[in-house]
């Protein structure tokens, strides 16, 4: 007989091969060794299944994952950091992602295909400041993990908090935190595109960003939200005009003022101050902040700050005239107004729905239809100003974007659509782009 071991032929009556000391009696056979081998392929594959399509999969911290969990099938919890965005070819979107982030580190989730359109379908759309559970494939070259299936994700959305603008707008820079849910009642006066998405003014005061992502799935009707008085839902987001530069030291300015020698010629910045005065003719403003005064040289744009307001200053400390202040005169020096904004949730609410009245009354922040001859126009790098006469009296409407008026020239009639707003304490009509408002030019 042969050893079912090594092949070589032994005694009829061996019980261990001489050459190879393998047992003959009690070996296992090779075809029970593959029933195991495939009975413990299946149960791993049926673990597998059964925690791809919804079993119990433990939480794995984003700090944690690296090149081992490549490709692995996993489960994250985390907020929402930021707001969404899309990725699109030929006006289709083809992928939707947003950060996550747990409090140990964030990733990019992203959303591919038909799972975009049942994510749309079932309402489950991520907005800033929500809390997230997902399960999906990770990608560790992208640090990015793969929706696979919108059944692996649960949305958490917390309390909103209704707050007026004016409080809003009026507000300290540490009288809210980043990502506060907040809702507000107003009416959008104003529509700026960029390519992230849309700044919408909102009753001329506050500032709300629509992302494009809600936009290009047509979540959100700019047009129908541009013709209704709206609540508003999102988180709040304190927005700095000007990037701080790092060659700047960040100083108290209680700070500043107790160590002049030392700091004197140095560039620092100051991330708030509350303006007291503002003195136009020598180019300064008075800040306070943490209880100390200090005179702000600013080199241009001065009128462009009065009291009460909060500001962000980087600029040089030096000696003046024997007095010590902060100088905006370099390149890079700057007087900013950070300011909270609104970061637009997936939902709004209508309160009260408005129609273009012609003819109507000159109403704060009603719409109406004026139809007239243009008498006088001014053409700027964006916009576009008129002067029409109608109704025995002229009306002053500004165009926000200047790609809405074709063919203009004097004596042309026109239909103007828009809303009431005021203008130096004036009122004109507002044309904005991407509503229902409109300019009509009849050649």
């Amino acid at each position: 007989m042969k050893c079912p071991s090594c092949g070589r032929e032994i005694p009829d009556d061996s019980e261990i091969c001489p050459y190879c000391t393998a047992s003959i009696k009690h070996r296992v056979k090779i075809r029970t060794i593959y029933v195991i081998a495939i009975s413990l392929v299946i149960l791993v594959a049926s673990y597998g299944v059964l925690a791809y399509y919804g079993g119990e999969v433990p939480i794995t911290k984003i700090k944690d994952l690296g090149l081992t969990d490549n490709y692995n099938f996993i489960r994250l919890h985390g907020k929402v950091d930021g707001y969404p965005w899309v990725y699109e070819n030929d006006y289709q979107v083809t992928s939707f992602r947003f950060k996550l982030n747990d409090g140990t580190g964030s990733v990019t989730i992203k959303v591919y295909g038909d799972v975009i359109k049942r994510m749309v379908e079932e309402h489950k759309i991520p907005a800033m400041g929500d809390t997230v559970d997902i399960k999906g494939t990770y990608m560790y070259s992208s640090n990015s993990l793969i929706l696979n299936n919108i059944d692996y994700i649960e949305i958490e959305k917390p309390e909103h908090k209704g707050v007026k603008i004016d409080d809003i707008f009026n507000a300290a820079p540490w009288e809210y935190k980043n990502g506060d849910k907040v809702f507000v009642n107003g009416n959008i006066t104003s529509v700026r595109e960029f390519s992230f998405g849309f700044i919408c003014t909102i009753d001329e005061k506050f500032d709300v960003l629509i992302p494009r992502a809600y936009y290009s799935l047509h979540i959100l009707n700019i047009s129908e939200m541009g013709s209704a008085y709206l609540q508003f839902y999102g988180a709040l987001e304190f927005y700095q005009p000007v990037a701080p530069s790092d060659t700047y030291k960040v100083v108290n300015l209680p700070d500043l003022l107790s160590n002049t020698e030392n700091y004197n010629g140095s560039y620092v910045r100051i991330t708030w101050a509350k303006v007291t005065d503002r003195n136009i003719l020598n180019n300064t403003i008075t800040v306070y902040s943490n209880g100390s005064y200090i005179p702000v040289y600013v080199r241009n744009g001065v009128k462009y700050y009065a009291p009460g307001d909060y500001v962000e200053i980087q600029g040089r400390f030096i000696n003046y005239k024997g007095n010590w202040e902060i100088s905006v005169s370099h390149t890079n020096d700057f007087v900013t107004e950070p300011r909270w904004e609104l970061i637009e949730d997936p939902t709004y609410k209508v309160l009260d729905k408005k129609e273009y009245v012609p003819n109507g009354p000159m109403k704060e922040f009603s719409l109406v239809e004026i139809k007239g001859t243009i008498v006088d126009y001014r053409i700027f790098s964006y916009s576009v100003s008129l002067t029409i006469w109608a109704n025995n009296q002229s009306y002053m409407v500004y165009v926000e974007n200047k790609a809405m008026v074709k063919n203009m020239d004097y004596g042309n009639s026109v239909v103007i659509k828009g809303i009431v707003t005021l203008y130096n304490g004036q009122p004109e009509i507002k044309v904005r782009p991407f509503t229902n408002d409109v300019v009509e030019v009849e050649v």
